[in-house]
């Protein structure tokens, strides 16, 4: 067999390959090449889409354990910035076509903007993450001017109610956020931040 088969090749001939079953649909074939494993064009497409479908599905489950690690890197203290980060995002978002809460400056694109708190995280870290809290203002009024808190305040009860403000003012006790908290908080902002995005874009 195997002299007939150096004869066959010697001589230029096509060797008569066995017959394989197709490692796409599942039926048996005739290969016309030694490392042919599916039986026809439809079935090397799909077969080319489900390694594709595989290779992509792979670099995702990389991508998560890797995640997953550095997550448990983390120290409260870096959970707690990154979840006033995604905070601080949907705040400029939410009042991206409001003026500056401190000064009425209009966001014309023309200068920053900040997420200001009207109560310092210092001051009450209970209305860190506060929505009535913290609202959208320039980088001159939040960062240069201490926020301008006698402006803040009247266009906070402007907003809000003079209840409400005396609400966030009566809020002293001091809070201390769990980890599993602030990731909860990350997701959660990270989620409206992209929905407003999405309304924006559709011109809503």
């Amino acid at each position: 067999m195997r002299l007939r088969t150096f004869q066959i090749r010697r001589e230029g001939l096509p060797i008569a390959l066995k017959p394989k079953t197709c490692k796409q649909c599942g039926t048996m074939f005739e290969p016309a090449r030694q490392l042919q494993s599916v039986c026809g064009f439809d079935c090397a497409i799909a077969q080319s889409r489900a390694k594709r479908k595989e290779a992509i599905a792979k670099e995702r489950h990389k991508r998560q354990q890797i995640r997953q690690r550095k997550d448990q890197l983390k120290t409260r203290s870096d959970w707690a910035r990154e979840a006033q980060q995604s905070f601080n995002a949907f705040v400029r978002i939410r009042d991206a076509k409001k003026p500056c809460i401190s000064c009425g400056r209009p966001n014309d694109g023309m200068h920053q903007r900040h997420a200001s708190h009207y109560r310092s995280v210092k001051a009450c870290s209970a209305l860190r993450y506060n929505l009535f809290n913290v609202n959208a203002s320039c980088a001159q009024c939040n960062s240069m001017d201490s926020g301008r808190i006698v402006e803040y305040r009247i266009a906070l009860v402007d907003k809000f109610g003079p209840e409400r403000v005396e609400w966030l003012e009566s809020q002293n006790e001091p809070v201390r956020y769990s980890i599993e908290y602030l990731r909860r908080l990350k997701r959660l902002f990270n989620k409206r931040t992209r929905l407003y995005k999405r309304l924006r874009d559709a011109g809503r």
